[in-house]
């Protein structure tokens, strides 16, 4: 059998009608795996990520185009009839539109699911929002900031009487993005056995405690919190972040053969004969005391000693890197992990690749547009001629 060579996704049309971290990740993505997007934004402002920074490249967000490439832009007033017959006409062709207003706007633009999915019957209609689509908070806006802290990330995050602490990247707003974009798929194969589009609808708070499974689950079964360990894993010993003569790294022994060599690896072969530490169950009960004895021996050499003599013992482990570090690892540019692109206005622009790979399919990399970039074009091809006609 002969490999593909088409991009997977090749022939479907996304309308982007997103803004922010969550649905333009999502698209973007999709788009990486060839899926033509159209990235609707609103007149004379656009996305509110083209004013987030800095830093900025000749006055363009650095994070606007981390969320954005591979994608065309038409700037669109829905409020006015010709803005709104431009959104029916394209969405009379399209595969997929993807939103993330506020519930309820769509429906008073008169682009409600019911509304679309009666002019164009496959369409896949998906909503973002930031609490859901009922209930108290379903107006309330949803940024990643607040749901980490709302979702019990935060809190769950930091050490036993330390403050809550926010994950660097925007958590809540990238797994939502890999949900919608898993839930479009899914919809579109379903699309394929009965001819009918569907409606999608992912919030950041259920995303966020979903990718939380473990740890709700842990609440949700015995009554009790899970215990606040930092840098720590709340259910395996040892498994954390220690810190060495020099630097920390992180190690662990998620098993009993693991955790038989970690012993060995460290000069310590005593630790498997007691009691206190014979099992996980052991270990976890006595955690705090077996944490100082290891960073005791850690404390005797260097961070880069130690990442040796337990890799020569095949223990999980690592170093703790910045991320100009992390960016500059061999294995990165062994994986493609960094791609370029021409931009037309900055010249070469490398930014972080899209980890999915497929065999005979090697993605594409369209430079973010600009507002509007790709107008003109767009409201030819679906309106057969300029607004101002109309």
């Amino acid at each position: 059998m002969s490999t593909p060579s088409s991009p997977p996704l090749g022939g479907l049309l996304i309308l982007d009608l997103t803004r922010a971290v969550a649905g333009p990740f999502a698209t973007m993505l999709l788009g990486d795996l060839g899926a033509r997007v159209i990235k609707v934004e609103e007149e004379g402002h656009g996305d509110e990520t083209r004013g987030w920074g800095p830093p900025f490249l000749d006055g363009i967000s650095s994070y606007f185009l981390t969320m954005n490439r591979n994608k065309e832009s038409v700037g669109v007033n829905l409020k006015q009839d010709q803005g709104r017959a431009l959104l029916k006409a394209m969405a009379a062709k399209a595969d997929v539109l993807i939103e993330n207003f506020r519930p309820g706007v769509m429906d008073r633009l008169g682009f409600s699911y019911q509304q679309l999915s009666a002019l164009n019957p496959r369409l896949v209609y998906a909503s973002i929002s930031g609490f859901g689509f009922s209930g108290p908070l379903e107006n309330k806006p949803g940024y990643d900031l607040i749901v980490q802290a709302m979702s019990g990330l935060m809190h769950a995050s930091a050490a036993e009487g330390s403050p809550p602490v926010k994950v660097a990247p925007p958590i809540s707003d990238i797994l939502t993005a890999l949900f919608t974009g898993q839930a479009i798929l899914a919809a579109l194969y379903g699309r394929e056995k009965t001819g009918c589009g569907r409606r999608i609808q992912v919030s950041l708070l259920e995303g966020m405690l979903c990718a939380m499974s473990n740890l709700a689950g842990e609440y949700l079964m015995t009554g009790t919190p899970p215990r606040r360990v930092g840098t720590a894993q709340a259910n395996i010993v040892p498994y954390q972040m220690f810190r060495c003569q020099d630097a920390s790294i992180v190690a662990g022994a998620p098993n009993e053969r693991l955790w038989a060599r970690f012993c060995q690896a460290l000069g310590q072969p005593q630790w498997l004969e007691q009691e206190k530490y014979r099992g996980n169950a052991a270990r976890n009960q006595h955690r705090d005391e077996l944490v100082q004895e290891i960073e005791q021996v850690l404390a005797r050499a260097k961070a880069a000693d130690w990442i040796a003599k337990l890799e020569e013992h095949e223990i999980p482990c690592g170093p703790v890197l910045s991320i100009a570090q992390a960016l500059a690892q061999p294995q990165v540019a062994s994986q493609a992990g960094v791609v370029e692109l021409q931009h037309p206005k900055l010249g070469p622009l490398r930014m972080v690749g899209n980890p999915m790979r497929m065999d005979g399919f090697q993605p594409e990399h369209a430079p973010p547009p600009e507002l509007n970039e790709h107008g003109g074009r767009i409201i030819e091809e679906f309106l057969g001629g300029p607004l101002d006609r109309l």
